[in-house]
């Protein structure tokens, strides 16, 4: 915008017979303040949409403050959606702070909102923090890269939040709220963890990112337990799909019968150390799923032998040329998918049965 003073004297030259000096001033400033207003960035601008996340100090600049906290929550949604870099994600943790005045006013509806912004937030303040609501600590059990100081402080905060129970009490609500905080608990709380509670939590705790061995172990321990999902041998696809990364903790992941591998989720594979990699059997490596194999890293398959690359060459070839012909089954369809399949047609049939009755009784 052109220098304001430049612009009064413009105009003053214009209307000087009919406008004062402070009109025309006045005037002036409010139409600056009208155009720096409207020029302002919204949280729902499509530019700064498309960019993923990848945000520059300048991009998010006024975004979260006083003067824009209607948006608030609808940037916290936007900003924290995908992964920042840690300056960005501290910068915008203060802006967040200032609004509130003190991090421990900060509303915890808003707190769920945060997502890779809590990223940002020093170790210390962790201990600061609302976190009554176990959707708080839900939000922040999620994998965000945090710091070992930042998960320690964090878990040290929601133990004193629960300081009227202990590993033993967990439900499998807590077990899946805490996510990611298991990996800095002591392999003994883990160990204390009831093995029910454990089994509902599974599909939560199958996806640990970086937890230290000594913690996947305690968990294969419960998960083999008679209260869970009993011995590896007689492990279903379904199971296994539930169980994930866990297998990794196994003694030995060749007990597990080859096609219950079918139920191996990409995700999962993508956190399997090299060595259990290394350890599976060629007719286990068969039975992985396209997705699973397409999800392997280069290290992962840089780490197999030959003859189990070839294995896992085979499969995407095969079932890569099932997709491609827009086959439905294959000789290797699980019974899960059968399954399912039957369990459709049977609802389909029941609800079929019922709207007939009912059209009977009317």
């Amino acid at each position: 915008m052109p220098n304001k003073y430049i612009v009064i004297s413009l105009f003053y030259m214009q209307f000087s017979s009919t406008m004062s000096l402070k009109w025309v001033y006045l005037l002036i400033s409010f139409v600056s303040v009208v155009h720096t207003d409207g020029a302002k960035q919204s949280c729902d601008d499509e530019s700064l949409i498309k960019k993923n996340g990848k945000l520059s100090k300048e991009d998010i600049d006024d975004l979260i403050s006083i003067d824009n906290q209607s948006q608030i929550k609808m940037c916290l949604i936007l900003l924290g959606k995908d992964p920042l870099e840690t300056g960005v994600a501290e910068l915008l943790w203060r802006d967040l702070v200032k609004v509130y005045t003190t991090a421990d006013d900060i509303p915890e509806d808003e707190l769920q909102l945060l997502g890779w912004i809590s990223r940002g937030i020093p170790a210390q303040e962790f201990m600061n923090l609302s976190l009554t609501d176990i959707e708080t600590i839900a939000s922040f059990g999620k994998w965000r890269n945090y710091s070992k100081e930042q998960v320690m402080s964090l878990k040290q905060a929601i133990e004193d939040q629960w300081s009227y129970k202990g590993p033993s009490d967990f439900s499998s609500y807590d077990l899946a709220a805490l996510g990611q905080v298991l990996c800095v608990f002591n392999k003994s709380h883990i160990a204390a963890i009831k093995p029910i509670a454990y089994k509902g939590a599974a599909a939560d705790i199958s996806n640990l990112i970086n937890c230290p061995e000594e913690i996947i172990r305690e968990f294969a321990l419960l998960a083999t337990s008679r209260d869970a999902f009993g011995d590896p041998s007689g492990w279903t696809a379904i199971q296994i799909a539930l169980i994930g990364c866990v297998i990794a903790g196994l003694d030995s992941v060749r007990d597990i019968q080859p096609d219950a591998f079918e139920g191996l989720a990409a995700s999962s594979v993508q956190c399997l150390p090299n060595n259990v990699l290394q350890a599976m059997s060629i007719e286990q490596l068969s039975h992985l799923s396209l997705s699973a194999v397409n999800a392997l890293t280069h290290a992962q398959r840089s780490s197999l032998d030959r003859e189990q690359i070839t294995a896992i060459q085979e499969t995407a070839k095969t079932l890569g040329t099932v997709l491609n012909v827009g086959c439905c089954f294959t000789i290797r369809t699980t019974w899960s998918t059968v399954t399912l399949i039957v369990y459709l047609q049977l609802s389909t049939l029941i609800m079929s049965s019922k709207y007939n009755i009912n059209n009977i009784i009317l």
